[in-house]
């Protein structure tokens, strides 16, 4: 019998705000189709079975973009990786740089960096991806009205806080 562990997603004013400017910078970004899983998982699976791509424990359960779709990432092959939950929840929408040497309790160790940049890099070269910043992506009025769009949403932000509605961000706020 499966057991229910977690409760339902608690969406914050906070996240609801960040989950629309993922929304605005997803439609800029490629998605692959559910065909491409199957490749995927075939490029993942070692020995029969596919593992966390950070921490390799086994019977990971979600996919993580390498490069965070609020950073411009696409959802495709050589972008997407499996991972299980505790790596993908410490990792947020960083970039594994960042992550190794930020201070979050579940992230990988600093002497495997190197290897995890190799193993990165032989990824994105079998499926051909770069990384693109999400500004790149935009002509020069696509861009400005994105801008204008953030800063409505940083206001909106700061109006929510400042009527205690929403708790100051202790997050910077990207772009």
């Amino acid at each position: 019998m499966t057991r229910l562990r977690k409760l339902p997603i608690k969406v914050s004013a906070g996240l609801g705000l960040s989950l629309t400017d993922r929304a605005v910078k997803e439609a800029f970004a490629a998605r692959c189709m559910a065909s491409d899983l199957e490749e995927l998982r075939n490029y993942f699976e070692a020995g029969g079975e596919i593992r966390c791509f950070y921490c390799d424990a086994p019977e990971p359960s979600r996919w993580d973009h390498l490069h965070a779709v609020t950073r411009g990432g696409d959802t495709v092959p050589g972008n997407l990786v499996p991972a299980c939950g505790r790596c993908d929840d410490s990792k947020q929408d960083r970039d594994i740089d960042e992550w190794v040497r930020s201070t979050s309790k579940h992230r990988t160790p600093t002497g495997h960096l190197a290897a995890l940049q190799d193993k990165v890099a032989a990824y994105r070269e079998r499926f051909f991806y770069t990384e693109q910043a999400f500004e790149t992506r935009l002509t020069p009025d696509q861009l400005a009205c994105y801008q204008r769009f953030r800063t409505k949403i940083d206001t909106l932000r700061r109006h929510l806080e400042s009527e205690g509605l929403l708790r100051p961000s202790t997050k910077r706020v990207r772009s």
